[in-house]
């Protein structure tokens, strides 16, 4: 048997382990499928001499001695009878119908979109649970910052662990809390369950689609992740305002809605993954018949527990710190997502003492963050149509024309925010505001699967400090400082646009990629 990812030679290379486990991970992560349509589970791709025929399936050696053909998607080799795909396999998700595949893709969207919102919502509720747990600002904002944290670390070892129910559950002792060390400890734990949002449904739809029929799917999921944000704080302000309600109110409004979305993922979809299905078959015909030659690829060949946290762990801290790409692209979308944060803050700063408005007006203007999503999600299209039309050419750097236009238009659309302030009609800011809000999503839409922990890192730190940082340099010179960050790193994705492939081939991690792809291995 050809040894998985932990059988590799002693000489290897870091980056060339990086390399294969990524691939790994590609295999037993349900955050990506295996790259062969037909998978059984293979830790790496096949060599070229190992591609099986069609309707032929190989043994994990190499070699197709004493292979019997049988039925129903067996084959029997030796003192192993392998359980694998038939090509018109209902049971292959692949295979499903059009209808139920987005059915599947809706309830998951849906989902993202729940956990986003109410990642944001708890916000608005800050002043009341300050009055009535008597905590500081500073406890209260460490309390909507843990969630992030928790969604940020979580997916490093524990996305198969990460649960809908239990994110559910865990807005009973937010609502129900006495003081609050109960609710932020409780937001943690909410954030590691609800990262499955994150880690899972990007995967789900790669089970589902072929490569060609995932730019939709794909591009409502982002919106999902995205528009969350702004809906939580815009429709969950007149509740804070409700003197008979506010913020424990909030947290069970959450706790409905994540517990009806809950209950319709485990009613209404099943599972996606091909190596599990293929696993509880071959489970299932080992108790039917008593015979134990019944077994699957993907279980005969799954790199351990152990070795998959492992590299878990080590892998984004290598790329971060060797890596230059990864490095510039983690920063930029990283502080994007963080000033997207800090708004969550710095907003009902802004509008409540200098415009007068109430905390449910205030809400309101989360709205532009959908709206500026809905535009982001439009502009997606066109950015794929470019990708399509240049990435024979251009290569990887095809997928970064939005993102050139979005890093422009983010610190246009602060500066804005900053000079509008007070100056003019409320309106000016939310343009303003609009435009951030628009240009950081094309940025998030850049990098979805990628730079999750820097990203959520820094969400949950710019809210910590965003009311010193306005009370200290006022709102307008506040605002300012963060368009002219985001000024002096719009010019990360035109470095990587022209000079990318220059990096890339000075990248051993890259190399050890390319070398893999060319050879089959």
């Amino acid at each position: 048997m050809s040894g998985g990812p932990d059988a590799m030679p002693p000489s290897s290379s870091f980056p060339s382990r990086v390399a294969r486990h990524r691939v790994a991970f590609r295999c037993h992560s349900k955050q990506r499928p295996c790259p062969n349509r037909q998978s059984q589970g293979r830790c790496l791709p096949r060599r070229p001499h190992e591609l099986r025929p069609k309707g032929v399936r190989r043994s994990c050696s190499g070699t197709s001695n004493n292979i019997t053909g049988t039925s129903a998607g067996l084959v029997a080799q030796d003192d192993v009878i392998w359980i694998g795909w038939d090509e018109t396999d209902p049971g292959n998700p692949y295979n499903w119908g059009t209808g139920r595949k987005w059915l599947t893709t809706w309830i998951c969207c849906v989902y993202t979109l729940v956990v986003a919102f109410c990642g944001a919502a708890f916000s608005m509720g800050t002043e009341s649970m300050m009055r009535d747990l008597n905590c500081s600002l500073e406890l209260a904002v460490l309390a909507l910052s843990t969630f992030p944290l928790g969604f940020g670390l979580a997916p490093l070892v524990l996305a198969p662990f990460s649960d809908g129910i239990i994110y559910t559950l865990f807005f009973l002792p937010i609502t129900l809390g006495r003081n609050i060390a109960t609710v932020i400890i409780a937001r943690f734990i909410g954030g590691l369950a609800a990262s499955t949002g994150s880690t899972l449904v990007g995967g789900t739809v790669a089970d589902l689609f072929e490569s060609k029929d995932r730019g939709l799917p794909m591009s409502i999921f982002s919106l999902a992740a995205f528009a969350g944000t702004g809906l939580g704080p815009a429709t969950m302000g007149y509740v804070e305002e409700n003197l008979g309600l506010q913020w424990r109110w909030i947290s069970w409004i959450q706790l409905i809605i994540a517990g009806v979305t809950s209950l319709c993922i485990i009613l209404l979809t099943q599972e996606t993954r091909g190596s599990v299905i293929l696993s509880k078959r071959a489970a299932a015909k080992r108790k039917e018949t008593g015979d134990p030659r019944y077994q699957c690829r993907s279980d005969a060949e799954r790199a351990s527990l152990a070795i998959l946290i492992k590299f878990s762990l080590t892998r984004p801290l290598f790329l971060l710190f060797t890596e230059p790409i990864v490095a510039a692209f983690s920063l930029w979308v990283s502080f994007a997502w963080g000033i997207l944060y800090l708004t969550l803050r710095a907003v009902p700063l802004v509008f409540a003492n200098v415009y007068g408005f109430t905390i449910g007006q205030v809400g309101l203007v989360f709205y532009g963050v959908v709206v500026a999503g809905l535009f982001g999600f439009v502009s997606n299209f066109y950015q794929e149509r470019l990708y399509q039309r240049h990435v024979a050419t251009r290569g990887p750097e095809a997928r970064l024309y939005a993102a050139l236009i979005g890093g422009m238009i983010f610190p246009i659309g602060t500066f804005i925010f900053a000079f509008t302030q007070g100056r003019t009609h409320w309106m000016g800011p939310v343009i303003g505001l609009m435009l951030c809000f628009f240009g950081i999503f094309t940025i998030y839409l850049s990098a979805l699967s990628a730079q999750s922990l820097c990203r959520n890192l820094l969400g949950f730190a710019f809210p910590l400090f965003t009311s010193q940082l306005y009370s200290s340099l006022g709102y307008q010179w506040a605002s300012f400082l963060s368009g002219m960050l985001g000024l002096a790193l719009a010019g990360t994705p035109w470095v990587l646009f022209f000079f990318g492939p220059r990096i890339r081939a000075s990248s051993k991690f890259a190399k050890e990629l390319a070398k893999m792809r060319a050879t089959g291995k």
